[in-house]
């Protein structure tokens, strides 16, 4: 099930999609394919918001790259939190770094910009390579020993190498979840989905209004009583001597 998209307010359409019941009844997994693709559209997006050429322009504090960052960790761990699985693609390239000690040596690293490849890996479970082996087979690499590819999983006795596959992929992830619990009497698992609350929104006015409205009605059955009390709780909460009329939306 394909959704194409071109820009980056689309991709925010789609995620606002994903978050309707029938929506979330129907699909269990989104695929970013290419995670390269993504970067480049919501770069396009931050800089026309600011009215800028490049994301570094102006600093890192007072330009889009923060903003950038902000914006694609917000639409991806929103629809992580929404309980969709989540899996990025990205090309391969073969890379030269250098040691410390003026050493070289090359790595297969991701096609995708370092900034939102980052990301991805942070968020991650399984970080894997695909490749295709001499004679034709082809397998996804999770632990390189030699260091000859950037991957990683968090899984301490997942394969350093399955054949690429989903059902090997399954077995392998099973059988590896299983033995870790087994070194702690099975205390961290479970068969249940874990949930996780939306983030709440709100309007700062509303809020405002609702107060006003709430204090105002204590204080006009007992200004005595209910008078320190209010003051007490907004101490607590914005220091002593503040007011609530002085807080600002931030």
């Amino acid at each position: 099930m394909v959704q194409d998209i071109t820009s980056w307010s689309e991709m925010k359409q789609v995620v606002r999609e994903l978050k309707k019941p029938e929506v979330k009844d129907r699909f269990k997994t989104i695929v970013v394919d290419t995670l390269d693709v993504c970067g480049n559209l919501c770069e396009k997006y931050i800089c026309n918001q600011l009215g800028i050429e490049t994301l570094g322009e102006g600093g890192w504090s007072n330009n889009g790259w923060s903003r950038y960052k902000k914006e694609i960790e917000e639409t991806f761990r929103t629809i992580t939190q929404l309980n969709y699985a989540l899996v990025f693609i990205s090309h391969s390239k073969d890379k030269a770094f250098k040691r410390q000690d003026g050493t070289e040596y090359n790595q297969i690293i991701p096609t995708a910009q370092s900034s939102i490849n980052e990301i991805a890996k942070n968020m991650v479970d399984l970080y894997g390579y695909a490749t295709i082996t001499t004679d034709g087979k082809r397998k996804i690499i999770f632990r390189s020993n030699d260091g000859s590819a950037d991957v990683k999983s968090r899984f301490k006795y997942m394969p350093a190498e399955i054949p690429l596959d989903y059902n090997a992929l399954v077995a392998a992830l099973n059988e590896a979840i299983d033995k870790e619990a087994k070194e702690h009497d099975n205390r961290y698992v479970t068969d249940e989905r874990s949930t996780f609350a939306e983030a709440i929104t709100y309007d700062y006015d509303a809020l405002m209004a609702e107060f006003q409205e709430l204090t105002g009605s204590l204080m006009n059955k007992n200004p005595a009583y209910y008078g320190p009390r209010i003051t007490s709780i907004i101490d607590k909460y914005l220091g002593k001597g503040k007011k609530v009329s002085d807080t600002t939306i931030d």
